[in-house]
């Protein structure tokens, strides 16, 4: 009698609307593998652009004949992601993505939103040398800075501007010296290859 009383409600659908696919479409199961040992978790700090680099690498490392890459890539993104990421997608509504395109924006907006491009950037903008930090170390630590913070939006010539008033004097007179007259006269070009 009690079994009878029970209500089982239906599973919820995906957020992604299934492609069209072949009857007979079959993943890679290395495919699946690789995407699966290179998980996305959402915490604070994480880049979703590496993770989104990285699983297109993955991707392109796979051909699927007739079948879109776009599809391929709706089916396996969702095994891609863990924890905070998995419930974030868990969490979209029903049969709301439709295109890559649509998936990765929406992934991209919850894990690298504005507040946080706008702290990358301020970052940037406010970067300085570091006690004992070479020429060569300052310049790399700059230059992840800018990867970190994708879209960022600045110029070769903002970028050289940052850099340069971020050194201490020695090692600004150090450049100035490699550069054979003052670095920041240098066109934007010249500059990045002195650098």
């Amino acid at each position: 009698m009690w079994e009878s009383a029970k209500t089982v409600a239906p599973t919820p659908n995906s957020a992604i609307i299934q492609p069209n696919v072949d009857d007979n479409f079959v993943i890679n199961i290395t495919h699946l593998k690789m995407i699966s040992e290179n998980k996305f978790d959402g915490i604070q700090r994480a880049d979703p652009h590496d993770h989104i680099r990285e699983f297109l690498a993955i991707c392109d490392m796979f051909k699927y004949g007739e079948t879109r890459s776009e599809a391929v890539k709706l089916l396996i993104f969702p095994f891609s992601l863990c924890d905070e990421a998995k419930t974030w997608f868990n969490e979209l509504n029903e049969e709301s993505i439709t295109s890559w395109e649509q998936l990765r924006r929406a992934f991209i907006n919850r894990f690298f939103p504005p507040s946080l491009f706008n702290h990358l950037l301020l970052e940037i903008r406010n970067f300085s040398q570091l006690v004992c930090e070479s020429l060569t170390d300052g310049w790399l630590r700059l230059k992840s800075m800018l990867r970190k913070c994708y879209g960022h939006g600045l110029t070769k010539v903002a970028i050289i501007q940052i850099f340069y008033h971020g050194l201490d004097e020695p090692t600004q007179g150090i450049l100035d010296i490699t550069a054979v007259g003052i670095f920041l006269y240098k066109s934007p070009n010249k500059a990045f290859q002195f650098l």
